[in-house]
């Protein structure tokens, strides 16, 4: 295998000084022709509603093995991520914990961090 770009969509609202609402999630896999069949979703896990949320990312997909002769059939990764986000003002930083299974087995773990600032449409 090897590593390819996830994608996290999170959307909230916040009016005035009321607690947060996630209002949409999505996670997915940066497009490669050698991943088929993405399927995710982002699930909060505990908030305070104003400073922290707690999320769990869960993504599987099907990944080309890489052979000397071409490809040839596909494995299952499931991938797993704690998110733990802090937000402040327009900004929210992103640690987070990934556990991956291929075919079911255990197969890596990893951390990231990131900072994201606000879109706007």
């Amino acid at each position: 295998g090897f590593w390819t770009p996830k994608t996290y969509r999170l959307c909230y609202k916040r009016v005035g000084d009321q607690p947060f609402t996630l209002t949409f999630t999505q996670t997915g896999v940066e497009p490669n022709e050698k991943i088929i069949n993405p399927r995710g979703q982002v699930v909060p896990i505990s908030t305070d509603g104003h400073a922290y949320a707690l999320m769990r990312s869960m993504l599987d997909f099907d990944e080309y093995k890489i052979r000397a002769d071409g490809f040839s059939p596909t494995f299952a990764v499931n991938e797993n991520t704690n998110l733990d986000c802090r937000i402040a003002g327009d900004d929210m930083i992103v640690s987070a914990d990934v556990y991956g299974t291929r075919d079911s087995e255990p197969w890596f773990r990893a951390h990231w961090r990131a900072d994201f600032h606000k879109f706007e449409n």
